[in-house]
């Protein structure tokens, strides 16, 4: 672990201690923190300690594993403070857990942040193989399934700026031409969900499904990234509980959709 000339060490191993926390959506536990970070088992336990008690860092279901706290949430949210991401994650966390489980897949929960989506909690699949959700990546908007409901649910003057600034491609597969992203926005909201078909990774799928606040704006998407291709009938179950789980949601932080224009 490199540290800045003139900087504070314990800082600098407090901040690799959060990024290594950060990766690892189900949790990391002491020892693999002092075997990530190659820092003394005492260091890395005091600083645990400290963060837990600001809230920065919590025990994942009283267990033995470490995630971002609450308080730790609470500041990421000040960044764009137009959408209570806080209220939002916790209402998510318990809904999307037991999806995840039902499902067995990686559940992944984003808001917008500009003309970017950004993962702000997930959820892994119990499953042997999963993939892994990175809390604060972002993806262009028009890449992914939930970045296209984020467009499918804006002003017309907001999406024909974002087209103004162009499409860069992913993939062979990601939509690059605005003509085409507005027939799809326009079947998104017809639908009430959206898919990624190899857009925004190869070999990546995902459905995806909208949440809106107690006026009827977007403020996130539920979404279920897997591998490869699925049967007609894994599809649509994959797709029944995205879209279960973001009415629970909604139903607890009291959103509505929006009224059909």
């Amino acid at each position: 672990m490199d540290e800045i000339r003139h900087g504070s060490p314990v800082v600098e191993k407090t901040a690799h201690l959060l990024g290594a926390i950060a990766d690892a959506p189900a949790g990391i536990s002491l020892n693999e923190l002092v075997d990530k970070l190659g820092v003394a088992r005492s260091t890395v336990y005091r600083i645990l300690n400290s963060l837990t008690a600001h809230g920065l860092v919590a025990r994942v279901n009283g267990g033995s594993n470490y995630a971002l706290g609450p308080k730790f949430i609470e500041l990421a949210r000040r960044i764009s403070p137009n959408a209570d991401r806080v209220t939002l994650t916790e209402a998510a966390k318990p809904i999307l857990q037991s999806a995840a489980e039902r499902l067995r897949e990686s559940f992944k929960l984003s808001a917008p942040e500009g003309h970017e989506m950004m993962a702000i909690f997930g959820v892994a699949s119990p499953a042997e193989y999963a993939l892994t959700i990175r809390i604060g990546a972002k993806t262009p908007k028009h890449v992914g399934a939930s970045g296209k409901l984020a467009l499918a649910y804006d002003d017309a003057e907001a999406v024909a700026q974002y087209c103004a600034m162009g499409l860069t491609a992913r993939t062979p597969y990601t939509i690059t031409e605005p003509e085409a992203l507005l027939e799809t926005l326009a079947r998104i909201r017809r639908d009430g969900f959206a898919d990624d078909n190899l857009e925004s990774s190869l070999g990546i799928r995902a459905l995806a499904a909208p949440v809106f606040d107690a006026e009827g704006h977007f403020v996130a998407a539920i979404s279920v990234p897997f591998i490869g291709d699925a049967t007609p009938e894994r599809t649509r179950a994959i797709r029944k509980e995205v879209l279960d789980s973001a009415d629970a949601v909604m139903r607890t932080i009291n959103g509505r959709k929006p009224s059909s224009k």
